[in-house]
């Protein structure tokens, strides 16, 4: 299954916005984020989403990087062109990480439209990324905060019995050395806190 994350401006364009969330799970793509587009709150001009756990806008940002990460494709919403800031940051984000950058329309923007591969339609975008899907990377805690949360207590109690028992089967360091990294695969924090 691929995954997409969304980005544009929520006070412009929310509308599209949504509807691409909606036409990329109408073709089985799951999108991360915004997963639930609805506005369900406000801080000063940041707005906050159904899927927004957390009411902290770095926490809601540093999720939606995350998100992007772990996509296959970003779908840019610019119906007019326009490319807010923070969907710019957003794009700045994704061109450091190597996702690619999809929309139906270039952004205004010289610089930025030297980034984003302009397709037909979010139809044409999931068939170019099915047929070539790019690795990705884990999902980790910002994305799905429970499940990360549980697999990480497993691994941390594997760690602990290593540590803790002396017939551990095999040389005790590698099976702590083998955890300590699925643990960090598994938590996949971000670089950039």
């Amino acid at each position: 299954m691929l995954n997409a994350t969304v980005s544009g401006s929520f006070h412009r364009h929310m509308e599209a916005i949504t509807s691409a969330v909606h036409e990329l799970a109408a073709l089985d793509v799951r999108v991360l984020s915004p997963a639930d587009p609805r506005i369900v709150a406000r801080q000063g001009e940041f707005l906050f989403v159904a899927s927004d756990l957390v009411r902290s806008v770095k926490l809601v940002q540093d999720r939606h990087f995350e998100s992007i990460r772990a996509a296959n494709f970003l779908w840019l919403v610019c119906p007019d062109g326009y490319v807010g800031q923070s969907a710019s940051q957003e794009l700045g984000y994704a061109i450091a990480v190597g996702v690619p950058i999809l929309a139906a329309r270039a952004p205004n923007d010289l610089t930025l439209q030297q980034y984003v591969k302009v397709v037909p339609t979010i139809a044409a975008a999931v068939r170019m990324n099915a047929a070539s899907p790019r690795q990705r990377h884990a999902e980790g805690i910002l994305i799905d905060p429970r499940a990360s949360v549980e697999k990480a207590h497993h691994i941390l109690d594997r760690i602990g019995t290593a540590l803790t028992r002396t017939n551990v089967l095999g040389e005790p360091a590698n099976r702590v050395h083998l955890e300590m990294a699925d643990l960090r695969k598994t938590l996949a924090l971000p670089t950039y806190v």
